[in-house]
């Protein structure tokens, strides 16, 4: 996230960022009380989003949303178009003065800013077989978080948190086997990678100044560690490794939880995939669908460009609600999840996701096939772009 301090005096920026915080969120909260969907769905604490996110599709293919100046759609057809086009290749930076936009949240990520031309050579060092990775290929990936799972769940009790101490605990040593970092510095990775699990909600929604600052120093401390214990750490190689491990971390854990909680949900769901834990992956791309681990993209105009009929200028904003967007009617039935989509940042990371996940679901059911839930979750607050989950308790074994 930004360190960068007025010369002189850093008492009084870092005053000011708190201030800016603050002004932010509280202008996303005007904007929900005056009715505005999309605020509605930046302000979203642990109620379900759909409502807003369906009011804005019944406002049309490109609804503008005054106050966060910014263009909103839940239709596929739009959402397609935004990934795939030239214009849209930027995940909403700062505009430039006296363009439309305004400004983002002080304390977004410095590490999530990737544009498709510097996220094209970065991809080939994450891909399976590149320098960075330890796995040729998914299923490599997949057999070794499934070592990792066994031996984490080896240690829990019969009730756990499933959120905090199986899901986020598993992607640590997972991505620091795959990073081939040394035994000595997989401690200190797996400690700081939770504290930037804001990371991606604050592209989009200003994160409590404790949580921004905690998440400021992880990613300064991450990066660190990383050019300590990387192989080869060129700027390349660090600057790949850090977005990954961003990019993986958090929404392979909210996948997990996601789709746990819909399968103990649905009547007999969890029964049938310890029966037959194979079908950990129908469950992992149903999830992607119906409750995705990243909720709402946001894209950047680099060029002026026609949208839905609209003339957007340069600076312009359009965010996807992917959720929304898989519940389109419009769309093709058979049309695959909207997802995780591949380029800016996920282009380094969403290819890693799904097998993490599904090795994670498929063992958690061999191991607890007796898995059920142990009270109600609760969705973290400023969450809207993951919808995490803060806690999430299940309980194994024979019910008291």
């Amino acid at each position: 996230m930004s360190s960068e301090l007025l010369a002189g005096d850093p008492g009084r920026e870092a005053d000011r960022r708190a201030r800016r915080n603050q002004l932010t969120r509280a202008a996303q909260w005007f904007a929900a009380l005056e009715a505005d969907p999309y605020a509605r769905v930046l302000r979203t604490g642990t109620e379900t989003p759909d409502a807003a996110e369906e009011a804005v599709r019944a406002l049309g293919p490109l609804h503008r949303s005054a106050l966060p100046d910014t263009w909103v759609t839940a239709e596929r057809a739009v959402a397609e178009e935004v990934v795939g086009h030239p214009a849209f290749d930027a995940p909403a930076p700062a505009p430039a003065p006296g363009v439309s936009g305004g400004a983002p949240p002080p304390f977004r990520s410095a590490v999530l800013t990737l544009d498709r031309a510097s996220a094209a050579p970065l991809a080939a060092l994450t891909a399976f077989g590149g320098p960075l990775l330890w796995a040729d290929d998914a299923d490599r990936l997949e057999k070794r978080t499934a070592t990792w799972a066994r031996r984490l769940l080896a240690a829990l009790g019969d009730r756990f948190d499933l959120a905090e101490h199986y899901a986020r605990r598993l992607t640590g040593p997972v991505l620091a086997e795959q990073l081939g970092l040394p035994e000595a510095a997989h401690e200190r990775f797996c400690r700081l990678l939770p504290d930037c699990r804001h990371a991606l909600d604050g592209l989009l929604c200003p994160q409590s100044h404790a949580a921004a600052r905690a998440g400021e120093a992880a990613e300064t401390a991450l990066a660190g560690l990383l050019a300590e214990a990387l192989y080869r750490p060129t700027a390349d190689a660090l600057r790949a490794s850090q977005i990954m491990a961003l990019g993986v971390a958090e929404p392979t854990a909210v996948l997990v939880s996601n789709a746990v909680r819909l399968l103990l949900a649905e009547p007999g769901g969890w029964r049938r995939l310890a029966e037959d834990p194979g079908r950990a992956g129908e469950a992992v791309a149903r999830t992607l669908r119906t409750a995705p681990p990243v909720r709402l993209e946001s894209r950047a105009v680099r060029c002026a460009v026609t949208l839905a009929g609209t003339a957007l200028p340069v600076g312009a904003r359009v965010t996807l609600l992917v959720a929304a967007v898989n519940r389109d009617p419009l769309a093709a039935p058979d049309a695959p999840p909207f997802g995780l989509c591949t380029d800016l940042h996920f282009g380094l990371s969403a290819h890693l996701v799904g097998p993490i996940a599904r090795a994670a679901l498929r063992t958690l059911a061999e191991t607890l096939p007796d898995l059920r839930a142990d009270g109600d979750p609760v969705t973290r607050l400023r969450s809207p772009v993951l919808r995490a989950p803060a806690s999430q308790p299940v309980a194994a074994g024979p019910v008291a």
